[in-house]
């Protein structure tokens, strides 16, 4: 046993010094081991759809608008069904126009048919002049240019509303019968029951000017007849004043209504707008903003 370990002891010792080519590593593993972590850390997560860092700005809204392309609402209505573009402000001005004034009362009776000489008013603009412009969009008055009066019958006991014919027409004789049917219909459903009145039958006529696209609408249009067929009247369709100027809303809200006192509310003014005066009927003021009129009461414009 002493032996052994002596002879241990006494064994040379042996250096090894590796060559150069030696200490170079082995590539083959190497490149197994990049494999391995590029699979574990970048292939697998993007295969299995899992982000493992912040996403880049802009990705989340290319996604949503590749989803939203991929697909579209039940309710989205398909490209062609988009609804067509407004025409512009301008383009109106190349429609047909229409400008009818107040009418007048040419003769009236009572429930004996005994004919009365001073018909008084008869608050009947607010029920005609509406529908006495929707002739403008009458197929027989495109492209018309000239007067036609338009004469109506009522009768207030049978609560019914008849369209003729009124004399000095200045249209064509071909357009006159279309433009009476289309002012028919236009009157087919109109009610007497809201018509203030006093006898029981009235003949009234309105008298229609109508403009071709583009044509320049005369200043005075709106006078609706001349001198002559004013004389013959026997009452007027309305207890409106003319009165011209501007005013402010002094309320905090001014109700803007169809009718004065009880019309429906068409509009709602804020404190400070400014409006344009039309007409005038006892404490209530017809006012004109953007194109739309209404009627306002005289205290919620500081008069």
């Amino acid at each position: 046993m002493a032996k052994a370990d002596m002879a241990k002891k006494q064994r040379p010792l042996t250096v090894d010094i590796p060559r150069p080519g030696d200490e170079q590593p082995v590539w083959s593993r190497v490149g197994v081991i990049a494999l391995v972590g590029f699979v574990v850390g970048i292939a697998w997560p993007r295969l299995a759809g899992v982000r493992i860092g912040p996403s880049v700005p802009g990705d989340n809204k290319e996604k949503a608008t590749a989803v939203a392309t991929a697909a579209p609402p039940a309710s989205a209505a398909p490209a062609s069904a988009a609804p067509e573009a407004k025409p512009s402000e301008p383009a109106a001005k190349d429609a047909q126009q229409v400008v009818v004034g107040p009418g007048r009362i040419t003769r009236c009776s009572d429930k004996k048919g005994k004919r009365v000489e001073d018909c008084g008013e008869l608050q009947f603009d607010p029920v005609a002049l509406p529908r006495l412009k929707e002739l403008a969009k009458c197929p027989a008055a495109l492209g018309l240019d000239g007067k036609l009066p338009i004469g109506f019958e009522l009768n207030f006991g049978k609560k019914e509303v008849q369209v003729v014919k009124g004399r000095k027409a200045t249209v064509p004789a071909s357009a006159v019968s279309g433009i009476l049917q289309c002012a028919a219909r236009e009157f087919s459903n109109v009610s007497l029951e809201d018509v203030p009145h006093k006898y029981h039958r009235y003949s009234l006529v309105y008298t229609a000017t109508f403009y071709p696209p583009g044509a320049q609408i005369e200043p005075d249009a709106k006078a609706g007849e001349g001198k002559d067929e004013q004389e013959q009247a026997a009452g007027t369709t309305t207890s409106e004043t003319a009165v011209s100027g501007l005013a402010a809303v002094s309320w905090d809200t001014a109700l803007v209504r169809g009718e004065p006192k009880e019309g429906k509310v068409v509009m709602r003014l804020v404190r400070g707008t400014r409006v344009k005066l039309v007409g005038r009927q006892n404490d209530w003021y017809k006012i004109e903003l953007r194109g739309k009129t209404g009627w306002v009461y005289r205290g919620a414009i500081g008069l």
